[in-house]
């Protein structure tokens, strides 16, 4: 891992002609950039308020800058194909035909993804700095500076979390806590096992201090807190199968009282309005949500809408995913006599289903959803027809977060769910699940909670009766109530299931026309080299003490 702090000469000497012109972030990322020390700079609170705000970076759901959009990440898994004329690698992420990144072959300015290796890097040297020099400036109220420190240890923590389970996951990353000279910036793997000390005691520093609130009030929401270090610890440790630790702060949020699970206030008799409404502004405002990307679905509705509604339909649904929800009695359809599951697969709506399946896909022939508009995706004199330029390539669009009330502009300011109570209560049942303990009533009556607020019946204990099928349906209940939510790339990689869910060809919708179900491409992934992405190859070339990970 190589950090760039050596000044491009060009950009100094500009730089030393415009030194009023000089930024929080420069200075946080290069050593005296304009020639002031950091005497000069760290001075009052308000500059470290300002230097706190240059040390973010969301995740979102849609496409944005150097923010990483997980709802596209989900094309590199078994719910979604993705193709656009942006994040275009992710397509190759799924396939397996990625090759590292090199000087000929760079993440264009459209590509945040495979620019995350450096994007992180930079935010923690900011937080690193930040935490060298914020002691330096008054603070009327030190309490502040407390929650400000605390606030930094939380974010560099989840920059280590998402470059560890992106680049590292059998392999480790360089853990960085301090502010490196260019004689240090060399720096060789930790191990995964180092690198979760780091995380935890990072973490943990946070939850058992009074620096923070537990959680924010609305206003102030985009504050880390300590239900934000508990939501990152139990993720990073149930992806690294430290089921106690994951256990043990997914209990600490159950039992807060802050959180339950989202029920709306409609009156219509959709038996699905409350997952429906939850990804709707309708529902913005909940106590179900932990952490949220605010507007971070900004332009959700033009990235994947189709050319009809002023959209690219970069977003295509795949039938492996459809086909994961349950009858509207509880039953797979997997386990239905082939003649009855064909039927299905064919007319996913063939008897009802899930409720979550039509609050989350648009299916051919949806016209109670969108004013005036049908979903016709194989009328080929239409604009959805699944071979233009412009429409989903699936046949399925995908439904959730999209909201009409983005219509008129193809934009909107639609927040994005990065962590949420039903994700809670999933981590705790697959905790006790992995470690033995599937037996639990808690294993019931949480599965149960999340299957009653989607209108489905409680789990069938004549049928769910071991440990495997146990895990069968929470695997598949986890699939279906997180889906474009970033979660489904690590649940495949954390269950080993890859070499499964990620080769051979992949569907869509029955297509009338052919007769057949839309084939769109062949993957071949192979694990464990697709457990983590490569690191750009310049990152190797120059640091002897690195390599890429297993596989790479």
């Amino acid at each position: 891992m190589k950090l760039y702090n050596k000044i491009n000469p060009k950009a100094f000497l500009l730089t030393c002609l415009l030194l009023v012109c000089s930024s929080c972030s420069d200075f946080l990322e290069k050593d005296h950039p304009t020639g002031v020390t950091d005497d000069d700079f760290w001075k009052t609170m308000n500059e470290c308020e300002n230097a706190l705000g240059q040390c973010k970076l969301w995740v979102k759901g849609a496409y944005g800058g150097d923010e990483l959009g997980l709802v596209f990440l989900e094309g590199a898994t078994d719910n979604m194909y993705f193709q656009s004329n942006f994040e275009q690698r992710i397509v190759s992420l799924g396939n397996g035909s990625l090759v590292p990144p090199t000087d000929n072959n760079a993440p264009s300015s459209w590509e945040s993804t495979f620019n995350s290796w450096k994007n992180y890097y930079l935010r923690i040297r900011r937080c690193n700095r930040f935490l060298k020099f914020v002691d330096n400036a008054y603070f009327a109220d030190e309490k502040e500076r407390s929650r400000m420190k605390a606030e930094i240890r939380v974010w560099r923590a989840w920059y280590h979390i998402r470059l560890l389970c992106w680049y590292g996951r059998n392999d480790g990353i360089p853990v960085v806590d301090t502010d490196l000279t260019p004689t240090e910036i060399y720096k060789p793997r930790n191990t995964v096992e180092e690198c979760l000390d780091f995380i935890n005691k990072e973490l943990d520093m946070v939850i058992n201090s009074n620096d923070l609130e537990f959680l924010w009030d609305e206003g102030r929401r985009d504050r880390m807190s300590v239900s934000s270090a508990l939501a990152l610890k139990m993720d990073v440790n149930l992806q690294f199968k430290k089921y106690d630790v994951a256990k043990e702060a997914a209990k600490k949020l159950m039992d807060s009282g802050k959180f339950e699970l989202y029920y709306s206030s409609a009156t219509d008799d959709d038996p699905g309005k409350n997952y429906r409404d939850l990804f709707r502004y309708v529902g913005e405002q909940n106590k179900e949500r932990i952490m949220f990307k605010s507007s971070g679905l900004d332009n959700i509705w033009f990235r994947n809408m189709g050319t009809p509604l002023g959209g690219q339909g970069v977003s295509a649904v795949l039938k492996s995913f459809v086909d994961a929800y349950e009858t509207m009695d509880g039953k797979t359809i997997q386990s239905l006599p082939a003649d009855e599951k064909l039927k299905y697969e064919k007319d996913p709506l063939y008897k009802p289903r899930d409720p979550r399946l039509y609050a989350t896909v648009f299916l051919p022939g949806d016209n109670t959803t969108i004013s005036n508009y049908t979903y016709e995706p194989f009328n080929e004199d239409g604009s959805d027809y699944v071979g233009k330029t412009g429409a989903v390539r699936s046949g399925y669009m995908m439904k959730k977060f999209i909201d009409e009330q983005d219509r008129a502009t193809g934009n909107g300011s639609l927040d994005y769910p990065l962590y949420r109570y039903a994700e809670v209560l999933l981590d705790y049942v697959e905790c006790l699940v992995e470690s033995g303990d599937w037996q639990n009533p808690d294993v019931e009556k949480y599965i149960n909670m999340i299957r009653h607020r989607a209108g489905m019946p409680n789990m069938d204990k004549s049928v769910y009766n071991t440990q495997e099928k146990v895990r069968e349906l929470y695997r598949r209940e986890r699939r279906v109530e997180l889906c474009f939510e970033g979660k489904r790339y690590d649940d495949i990689r954390r269950w080993g299931i890859g070499a499964e869910v990620m080769n051979g060809p992949i569907y869509g919708a029955w297509n009338p026309k052919d007769n057949a179900f839309v084939t769109i491409e062949n993957r071949t992934c192979t694990f464990p080299k697709y457990d983590s992405w490569p690191l750009p190859q310049t990152e190797v070339t120059s640091n002897p003490n690195i390599s890429q990970p297993t596989g790479w």
